[in-house]
């Protein structure tokens, strides 16, 4: 079993693993249309996935924090050599879309490892909430989290 993490805004963490908001508008591994769900193997790349994508004033605002543990078996990983050439372009890459896309569309696996882009050598988990398997995915807790105050406030 390996655990995941993922930093909600609370008035979402009751649908949080359900996939709705990338199937609303996408991410850097989905297209719009096809729901998933993004978590990180760590509580601190969760969180700066989180500061690289809110305004800093949604720092304020009530979080939750997710750990979900899904099993070993059901998690393909994804290797530098199977990734497109542009998986870590800004602010997100067509490449990496149609990657995520084929991986959704395949059903073969419940969970895929990534790369983050904000640091390449820890790694992202999406994960198929329309998969066979989704259920095996199980949520281990969901507590509050608050952002540190300074990430807010402090000056440059």
């Amino acid at each position: 079993m390996a655990t995941f993490h993922r930093i909600v805004q609370t008035r979402w963490a009751a649908t949080a693993m359900n996939g709705e908001g990338a199937r609303l508008y996408g991410g850097r591994w989905n297209p719009p249309g096809l729901p998933a769900v993004y978590l990180a193997e760590s509580r601190a790349l969760a969180a700066l996935e989180i500061l690289v994508h809110a305004p800093r004033e949604a720092l304020l605002l009530e979080w939750s924090l997710i750990s979900v543990e899904v099993p070993d078996g059901l998690i393909e990983h994804a290797g530098d050599a199977v990734l497109p050439a542009d998986w870590r372009n800004l602010p997100s890459s067509p490449g990496a879309r149609r990657f995520g896309e084929n991986w959704l569309r395949s059903n073969r696996s419940l969970a895929i490892t990534l790369p983050s882009v904000i640091l390449p050598e820890e790694r992202a988990l999406l994960l198929n909430p329309s998969h066979v398997s989704a259920m095996e995915a199980r949520t281990l807790g969901m507590r509050g989290f608050r952002f540190d105050e300074r990430l807010v406030t402090s000056a440059v």
